[in-house]
Order: C-alpha cells, then sequence, then structure tokens
C-alpha cells in the first residue's frame, strides 16, 4: 500500500530536487524542504509517562517536583498530632539526580 503510494508520488518528489537546494533559493526564499524528503519526521526523543510516578509527584510552580511523606496512611494511633500533621505537608525533591530522574519519568522535560 506504501509502495504504490511512493510509485504515484516519485514524479512529483523529482520535480522538487535535491532537499540541499531548498536553502540556495535564487530569490533569496529559504523555503524548507517537506519532512518526507529529510528522512522523516523528527521529534525530541522522550519517555512514556510513568502513570505511577505521576499520581505520586507534581511539578510546583517554580518548577521544583513536590512529593508527599510516608508514614501516615495507617498505624497512627501511637503518633503524636503534630507528628501526623507534619507528615501530611508535602515535601520537595531536594536532591539534582533523583528530580531530574523524577522529572524524565512524569515527562516535565
Amino acid at each position: 500500500m506504501f509502495g504504490a503510494f511512493l510509485q504515484s508520488a516519485l514524479p512529483s518528489l523529482r520535480s522538487l530536487g535535491n532537499p540541499r537546494n531548498f536553502a540556495r533559493s535564487p530569490v533569496g526564499l529559504k523555503t524548507e524542504p517537506p519532512l518526507f524528503l529529510m528522512g522523516g519526521l523528527r521529534e525530541k526523543s522522550c519517555l512514556k509517562t510513568n502513570k505511577s510516578a505521576a499520581k505520586r509527584f507534581i511539578v510546583r510552580g517554580g518548577g521544583r517536583i513536590k512529593r508527599g511523606k510516608a508514614g501516615r496512611s495507617h498505624n497512627t494511633g501511637h503518633k503524636g498530632r503534630k507528628r501526623i500533621n507534619n507528615l501530611a505537608a508535602s515535601a520537595p525533591i531536594t536532591e539534582k539526580k533523583i528530580e531530574d530522574r523524577m522529572r524524565r519519568l512524569i515527562r516535565a522535560c
């Protein structure tokens, strides 16, 4: 199917000429060649969003990554009220390497 498309598009592609000649137009207009002449679409390679990480980490307004603290979900009967309230507050990820890794996982790159 794709071969048939190329067969039908081949005469029009030949009329376009060499892709390198697009930058050397005599009028001075620098027109870009079509992307399929340059070897296909080029996108920034990035990982898929890790959904478990996306549910646990949030990017703050300043760009830092916010995480929740552990130890508040159960077994809180013997913990003091101040300790439980402090565990409820969010905290930033402080180490740069870990923050970069989490940023890549949640696609904040």
